[in-house]
């Protein structure tokens, strides 16, 4: 059977679409100057919101939360892999040395906020009070001090 996706009330909200819907699309097709392929449309819509609040199920909701979960897994899974942060990293610091002669604190600057960045982008895509975003949140701080720091 499939897994509930919407709540009750999402539920309840979407059956009384549905009919309504299905209302209006019978009233289109019954009329005599009526919309007959409008009536259609909106009776087949309304048995799909009938359907899903029946069910409490949307495939839509269930094919897009699907996609997210993919991405954000395979984004954080890369993110873990530390190979491309790495690179990137290097290829930043590398042409950072060769581009300025002496003056490190512009390519430090950009480091920290690189840094600062992917933190930013770990804190926001982790759950809250796991000790993954805890550490991110302190690579922040940390990262933001030295911004600061350096500004002054």
């Amino acid at each position: 059977m499939l897994e509930e996706n919407i709540s009750e009330k999402s539920g309840f909200v979407r059956l009384a679409l549905g009919i309504g819907l299905t209302a209006c699309g019978i009233s289109h097709i019954v009329k005599e100057n009526g919309n007959k392929t409008l009536g259609m449309l909106s009776i087949t819509a309304g048995s799909l919101k009938i359907a899903e609040g029946i069910f409490l199920y949307c495939p839509t909701k269930a094919m897009f939360s699907n996609n997210v979960k993919n991405a954000v897994t395979t984004s954080m899974q890369e993110f873990m892999d530390g190979d491309s942060l790495m690179t990137a990293f290097n290829s930043r610091y590398n042409s950072g040395n060769q581009n300025s002669n002496g003056g490190n604190g512009s390519t430090m600057q950009q480091m920290t906020q690189t840094a600062a960045k992917v933190a930013e982008t770990v804190a926001n895509t982790t759950q809250s009070g796991t000790m993954m975003e805890e550490a991110a949140k302190a690579i922040q701080g940390v990262t933001n001090n030295a911004n600061q720091k350096k500004s002054k």
